[in-house]
């Protein structure tokens, strides 16, 4: 009898753990649904996938390196935020067409993606020390490039399509966003990449052995995360019709709790792209909600970490089982 019952309660866990932020977000979804009128409303849900789509995007990156066993990296939303204010500045100061200042803000993202995978890999530097120092870094460079003002200007209304466009019904954010994550899932799950990826989380020394370029594939994922940072860095760019050296700042924590909370292993090799997409949109209707319900602004504050923190929490249960 003691037996069954410690089966039934370590699956018990064992389900709180991997599908209790989900459950959470299910029965976060179902009270607002009963109180509100507004909330399931396809222009409501559009506007939630639309504020979920840079988190979303720039996540992706961050679940490439945490995976790999990198650790996090930390400087994603300043690549962001000095991507954004150099596509602004390409485009109101030197007047650059947008296909150049999108060029730009992509290349930023993936040389310094590139940068940060190189002393990690090759100068064997700790990634969180690596790109905690970028952050600061990037952040400075882009105060100083924009110096301390705001970029805007007529020029960036040709970015709008990225912000405000429309592919039929859907937000042109909300497509690029759901093309990523094919995207990823495609590679991650079907490809000779992904496999390599989740082995060298699992056993990097094991992996090493059985001839995977530990390194190389590393230093792919770095570049491909500070890709995916500018990516971000252009869509805000678009969306604010502005850019400051602080726009990056404010993405730093949605994008490492999405991934958290997606359930991706800081110890790397277990987690699925799927999960984090669920929780950048967690996240995002969590405000959204709280909007809907008139809260105050510090009261949102309050109940978004007391939610986060329950959701975070429920990752512990199987541990301390």
């Amino acid at each position: 009898m003691n037996l069954t019952q410690n089966l039934t309660r370590q699956r018990s866990l064992d389900f709180l753990s991997e599908n209790g932020f989900i459950l959470i977000f299910l029965l976060w979804c179902v009270f607002l649904w009963l109180s509100t009128s507004a909330f399931l409303t396809l222009s409501n849900l559009m506007i939630v996938l639309r504020q979920a789509s840079i988190v979303g995007i720039v996540a992706i990156g961050e679940t490439l390196i945490v995976l790999s066993g990198s650790g996090m990296d930390v400087s994603l939303a300043s690549i962001l935020g000095l991507a954004g204010v150099l596509v602004a500045s390409g485009m109101v100061d030197a007047g650059l067409p947008p296909v150049v200042v999108i060029g730009i803000g992509l290349a930023v993202g993936a040389a310094v993606g590139l940068i940060n995978g190189l002393l990690v890999t090759k100068m064997r530097i700790n990634g969180v020390i690596v790109t905690l120092g970028m952050m600061f870094g990037l952040e400075g460079v882009a105060f100083v490039y924009a110096k301390g003002q705001t970029i805007f200007g007529p020029a960036l209304q040709e970015l709008a399509p990225l912000s405000r466009g429309y592919l039929g019904p859907v937000p042109a954010p909300v497509l690029l966003l759901f093309i990523f994550y094919l995207i990823a899932y495609y590679i991650l799950n079907y490809t000779v990449f992904g496999a390599h990826l989740y082995a060298v989380g699992n056993n990097e020394r094991a992996s090493w052995l059985a001839g995977i370029n530990v390194d190389r594939l590393r230093l792919v994922t770095y570049v491909g995360a500070g890709l995916m940072a500018g990516i971000g860095g252009v869509m805000q760019a678009a969306r604010m019709g502005s850019a400051t050296g602080s726009m990056g700042s404010e993405f730093l924590f949605p994008i490492l709790t999405a991934v958290i909370l997606g359930g991706v292993s800081l110890n790397g090799g277990r987690g699925k792209i799927e999960r984090v997409l669920i929780a950048a949109v967690f996240l995002t209707t969590i405000n959204n909600g709280l909007i809907l319900l008139n809260v105050s602004i510090y009261a949102q504050k309050i109940i978004s970490g007391a939610i986060l923190i329950v959701a975070l929490s429920l990752d512990r249960l199987r541990r301390t089982a």
